[in-house]
């Protein structure tokens, strides 16, 4: 007895052709509210990392120590605004340890000096 292959050929090619992810509907990862929702939670974030280093910027301590050293804090403040992602994130890390610092007392001042030196100089690098 002999079975030809055309017959089952043509059976089973809407089945293969139903299983195909080129044929077949695929559901969306992420919907577009959920997106819209990361990138408002992202423009957050992002806000108030700059927010953070532009308090520690406007601070009488970072003032005084960012004149005495020649630095222009304008420059920095307008770095500030072009900062984002992982470099905005890290500038905010160090921000944060300074204005934590500063709030501790005239203990930290000399390690805090140091720390806004460098929050300074690295927004100055970043935006050139």
């Amino acid at each position: 007895m002999r079975i030809t292959l055309k017959p089952v050929a043509i059976l089973l090619l809407p089945v293969f052709l139903a299983a195909s992810p080129a044929f077949a509907q695929q559901a969306r990862v992420v919907d577009a509210s959920a997106l819209q929702q990361a990138l408002d939670e992202r423009t957050t974030v992002e806000a108030a990392q700059r927010a953070q280093v532009q308090q520690v910027l406007d601070r009488a301590e970072v003032q005084q120590l960012a004149s005495r050293m020649g630095l222009n804090l304008a420059d920095a403040r307008t770095a500030v605004g072009t900062l984002s992602g992982q470099q905005l994130a890290d500038v905010a890390a160090q921000a944060s340890a300074a204005d934590v610092a500063l709030a501790g007392g005239a203990n930290t001042i000399v390690i805090s000096a140091t720390t806004l030196l460098l929050i300074i100089i690295i927004i100055i690098l970043l935006s050139q």
